[in-house]
């Protein structure tokens, strides 16, 4: 089978020609890591052009799925085949939670009601488990982070096992943590799940319901027992400040969490390394300097710089992770508001293709819903208006797609959570294709952090586009600092993800191969800030499916072995 091993002169170029594919595909990665940079997306080897324009949209009503009303989602998340998307409420009264959960099957087609499906979890188990703010995934289970009952908040976490049948009742479990508070958005560091804090109440609520503000974080240890209360520890941020409480998302950028301030001004920034438990691992840094009355909801990382997504007004501010996180050098802002001549001022998170970092339209300062889409380009410079564009997708495939919290990454195709218009809650859900053309990608590891309302570490992925969409495979194991082989194998329908002599999770879809004549970048997307960080030793590309033991082989001699 013809395999090509790239020469050290052709790895350091980075660049080599398109090869001539039939349906199956083997692409191999000796390398050797500085950092694990788990929550930066960096590529290994790619034939993978992200899309310039801004326009690809596509849109599906899945309001009516498998019997249920399924309308008002809060951010979603992907588990390496399907998205699952939050339940939070159904309309505009605030006793209408529910807990439907919304699944879509991405190796099924986006237009087909077959892909979608949904169960409805609130009496699932021993606890009533509704109204939900944001996923996370950690390579086996996905998290629902808790936020009100109607009547009252809860702190009832819920649990899906992803390897159990989904309408499976044992499938589900809930951990009550006895507090009658909200939590907005998640985080996960790939071993801790993080529920940042948000509202305060009593059993009963009077005529005002968000009128007192909670510091109480919740973390869980995943490697421990889900309903041993050992599991879980509280971290009561008041005493810090009265001002480090009530946010809304949060992200990592590999050793420190951020969360985001919804009302109150002050980030607050948690060390992983440190004690939770202990004060002097908590900072923050005080951003209602920049503006007063600003709101903030998610953010997103790109890899060095932190983006605050600005809620119901257009200021974007942002952190300079390699700064000094107290310095006021650290931080700029941009008022976005008008971009592209559009109404771009409040979004509710947002997410990161390996170049575009996206805010997702919500409502402006007046209250009303848009969905005017704002991207910025994170190889410009951030003060430079032509680095940023906007794009109404108001109406796409025929209907009103307005409203959405937060989304989903598949590693092609962005995904708004539906949540609701001006007039009504709904589940139409958008899908943005952020691929020009493209054939694979292997990818060292992905931004895990949609928006900083859900979750996930994905850790080593492949990934190939088809004729019937992408299908890709995900390790959700960070790799340490390091030597490392990874390699991607697709032949007949199967996608094998191979991790240092080892295949550690096989997809099972179907599809052609998409030819590109495209370049394919090595340690990079085409074009992108996706860059590897530490040096690539040795690359195998073939038209053919190799095992592991060829595989290895090649990568150490250049010979494929067949």
């Amino acid at each position: 089978m013809p395999m090509i091993h790239l020469s050290q002169q052709q790895i350091t170029t980075g660049r080599v020609p398109a090869i001539e594919l039939s349906d199956q595909l083997t692409v191999a990665v000796r390398f050797r890591s500085t950092g694990s940079g788990a929550e930066r997306s960096q590529a290994l080897v790619a034939q993978w052009t992200l899309a310039s324009d801004f326009d690809a949209f596509s849109s599906y009503d899945a309001t009516h799925t498998d019997g249920l009303v399924c309308a008002g989602y809060m951010g979603g998340v992907f588990d390496g085949r399907y998205i699952y998307f939050s339940p939070n409420r159904d309309s505009r009264l605030r006793d209408s939670v529910h807990g439907r959960v919304l699944r879509y099957d991405t190796l099924g087609d986006f237009d087909d009601p077959s892909s979608y499906t949904a169960f409805d979890v609130e009496h699932v188990t021993h606890l009533r488990t509704v109204n939900y703010y944001g996923a996370a995934f950690d390579g086996r289970y996905v998290y629902f982070s808790p936020q009100d009952e109607g009547h009252q908040y809860h702190s009832r976490v819920l649990r899906y096992d992803t390897r159990s049948g989904f309408k499976d009742r044992a499938s589900w479990q809930s951990y009550d943590m006895g507090m009658i508070h909200s939590h907005q958005g998640i985080a996960f560091d790939g071993r801790f799940v993080y529920f940042p804090p948000g509202y305060e109440g009593t059993s009963t609520y009077e005529s005002i319901l968000e009128d007192k503000h909670s510091g109480q974080f919740m973390r869980y240890d995943t490697h421990s027992e889900f309903a041993n209360p050992d599991s879980w520890q509280r971290f009561d941020s008041k005493p810090l400040s009265e001002r480090a409480t009530n946010f809304d998302g949060a992200a990592v950028d590999g050793r420190y969490v951020y969360f985001v301030p919804l009302s109150n001004g002050l980030v607050l920034r948690f060390d992983t390394r440190g004690r939770f438990e202990d004060s002097g691992s908590w900072h923050s840094y005080d951003v209602s300097r920049f503006r007063k009355d600003g709101w903030f909801v998610g953010a997103v990382f790109d890899g060095r710089y932190l983006y605050l997504v600005a809620y119901s007004h257009g200021v974007i501010v942002r952190c300079d992770t390699n700064g000094d996180f107290s310095d006021d050098e650290s931080w700029s802002t941009r008022d976005v508001s008008g971009t592209a001549g559009l109404d771009t001022g409040g979004f509710d998170g947002g997410l990161f293709d390996g170049r575009y970092a996206y805010f997702m339209p919500w409502n402006n300062p007046q209250g009303k819903h848009h969905s005017n889409f704002l991207r910025f380009d994170t190889l410009g410079d951030f003060d430079d208006a032509a680095n940023w564009t906007a794009c109404d997708a108001g109406h796409v495939g025929g209907m009103k797609t307005i409203g959405y919290n937060g989304g989903v990454f598949d590693g092609r195709f962005l995904y708004g959570a539906p949540v609701c218009d001006d007039d009504e809650f709904h589940g139409r859900i958008l899908r943005y294709d952020t691929l020009a053309e493209g054939t694979f990608a292997l990818r060292h590891s992905d931004y895990g952090h949609n928006g900083g309302l859900c979750a996930a570490v994905p850790g080593p992925s492949f990934i190939v586009n088809t004729d019937r969409g992408p299908i890709s495979a995900a390790a959700h194991q960070a790799l340490g600092p390091g030597a490392h082989e990874v390699a991607g194998v697709y032949s007949q329908g199967a996608l094998r993800l191979i991790v240092d002599g080892a295949v550690v999770t096989e997809i099972v879809g179907s599809g052609a191969l998409q030819r590109s004549d495209a370049e394919i970048a090595i340690g990079q997307f085409a074009d992108s800030a996706a860059r590897f960080e530490g040096s690539i030793e040795a690359v195998v590309i073939g038209d053919g499916a190799l095992d592991v033991e060829q595989i290895s082989r090649a990568l150490r001699s250049g010979d494929a072995g067949a």
